[in-house]
């Protein structure tokens, strides 16, 4: 707890250890619309739990759609009627808002349009500087501005990735991005860095990469790239996104040890000698 911060996902710290606390800079891939947007949003909630002063800047969604994900995260209430002030939920949802006074954590959210000038990595600074952010995620990466302004997308991007992970040497704080994959995949549908969206730099800068791909309610969490271990482990859930759940789901790409078999593997075991009461 002194090093590292959830994940989100226990299974994923079980492999992975969680987020390192001062030397993290990690990204999520995924194509459009398979939830990793949410996937960030519940490590988010993670980070709250904890305690941190939380920082996300969202390049595509309004601080009124990320903060009703973040409460269906927190609630379980169903997303789409937060959405649409479904009338039936208002006192589940005001007794919910009452027990967020319990939390210790803050979470501060911006947006493009609340950044004066282009949102680049230089202004993300100034946000952390502002609020004394103890972990930054960005959604999206690809949606940020490089201040050097090079021709070429493949150097924009290579440019940003650079940036932020110079920006995480100087502040100490965990970076956790999330960016797009392009449309090239590999053969079982699992992305390489390779895959990511306008540059492979993020496979030189990135300290973990984890893909996710999603199949009907199945969702897959992919190890792309982890410094300390677990690169090409799999792990499986199934996902009621409308109501922030996902359940671990085991499979043999995982190699964790399911919950009965780590209990057998950590309840000390006690045998009587063949000399009455005598117990080793």
């Amino acid at each position: 707890k002194k090093y590292y911060i959830s994940t989100g996902f226990k299974e994923l710290d079980r492999i992975i250890g969680g987020w390192d606390l001062q030397n993290d800079y990690s990204c999520i891939i995924a194509r459009p619309g398979v939830g990793k947007s949410w996937c960030a949003l519940k490590s988010v909630a993670a980070a709250i739990d904890r305690g941190l002063r939380v920082g996300l800047y969202s390049g595509e969604m309004t601080v009124n759609k990320v903060s009703y994900r973040f409460d269906t995260l927190m609630s379980h209430i169903s997303n789409t009627k937060l959405v649409r002030g479904n009338a039936n939920i208002s006192l589940e949802y005001k007794n919910y808002l009452d027990t967020l006074k319990n939390k210790n954590g803050q979470l501060w959210v911006i947006t493009p349009d609340m950044i004066p000038g282009d949102p680049t990595v230089d202004a993300l600074e100034s946000f952390i500087d502002k609020y004394k952010l103890e972990i930054l995620f960005v959604d999206q990466q690809t949606l940020l501005v490089d201040s050097m302004k090079a021709r070429m997308a493949y150097d924009r991007a290579a440019n940003i990735s650079k940036a932020l992970k110079m920006l995480q040497v100087r502040k100490r704080i965990p970076i956790i991005t999330v960016t797009q994959q392009n449309r090239s995949s590999t053969e079982d549908g699992k992305a390489g860095t390779e895959n990511v969206a306008g540059s492979d730099r993020i496979a030189q800068d990135c300290t973990t990469v984890i893909s996710v791909t999603k199949e009907d309610d199945l969702m897959k969490l992919h190890i792309v790239k982890a410094r300390d271990g677990g690169t090409g482990r799999t792990l499986s859930y199934q996902v009621d996104l409308d109501h922030g759940t996902w359940e671990y789901v085991p499979n043999e790409d995982d190699g964790l040890f399911t919950d009965t078999d780590e209990d057998e593997l950590y309840t000390p075991k006690f045998e009587a000698s063949q000399e009455e009461g005598d117990v080793f």
